[in-house]
């Protein structure tokens, strides 16, 4: 699937932000390497500065975009060189880019129009898996918050979709999409935590998929 506009918009927006952050390193005599970044980042030598090489290779044909389920890695090693090239994070423009260069069958089925209610399905002439695993993870988020763990890693949640892993980035955007889970701040750990309160949330999931819970 060739990669769209959005992709380009986002590996051209990364590799200015690094370009920037490596010019005023060298300037301030300091070494710049990509370990050091992502050791910053990460909080450990890890392998996270090769994962940065794949998002940033120079040939862009080959470049691999960012998936949803490396965003907390990206907005970290976003962090670090913003704070060295001296500018303020966009936490919020970075994500809304990252989920633009998404390929359109790994993006919710219904994103396209926030507005719509609550109680319309997923589209599932696109993936008939899509439906049922929604409603299995919000389930289980449910559950989480009424016992009073709000956050969830990812992991968990790609756990608990099992052989239907594959569709975890679209139910997390369905759900994020409908405002029923919200991303965490923390910076390195990859976690959602219900966007409203308990009772709201349990009236607006009453009806998820058209189904009670």
């Amino acid at each position: 699937m060739a990669k769209s506009a959005k992709a380009r918009e986002l590996y051209d927006a990364l590799r200015a932000l690094e370009g920037k952050a490596k010019a005023i390193s060298r300037k301030r005599g300091d070494r710049y390497s990509r370990r050091a970044v992502a050791r910053a980042a990460d909080g450990r030598d890890s392998s996270l500065d090769k994962r940065i090489g794949e998002w940033l290779h120079e040939d862009w044909t080959t470049a691999k975009t960012p998936d949803p389920a490396s965003s907390d890695h990206l907005i970290a090693v976003i962090r670090v060189w913003s704070e060295w090239a001296g500018e303020p994070v966009a936490e919020s423009h970075w994500r809304t880019l990252l989920d633009e260069a998404q390929p359109s069958r790994s993006r919710p089925a219904l994103a396209k129009d926030q507005s719509d209610s609550h109680d319309v399905p997923p589209n599932e002439a696109e993936e008939p898996r899509l439906q049922p695993a929604v409603r299995k993870v919000f389930r289980l988020l449910h559950s989480f918050t009424q016992q009073g763990a709000p956050q969830v890693y990812i992991g968990i949640i790609r756990d608990w979709l099992g052989e239907d892993a594959d569709l975890l980035a679209q139910v997390i955007g369905y759900l994020s999409a409908r405002q029923l889970i919200a991303r965490s701040t923390k910076p390195i750990c990859l976690t959602f935590v219900p966007g409203v309160p308990n009772f709201e949330l349990t009236e607006k999931g009453r009806t998820l998929g058209g189904d009670p819970l």
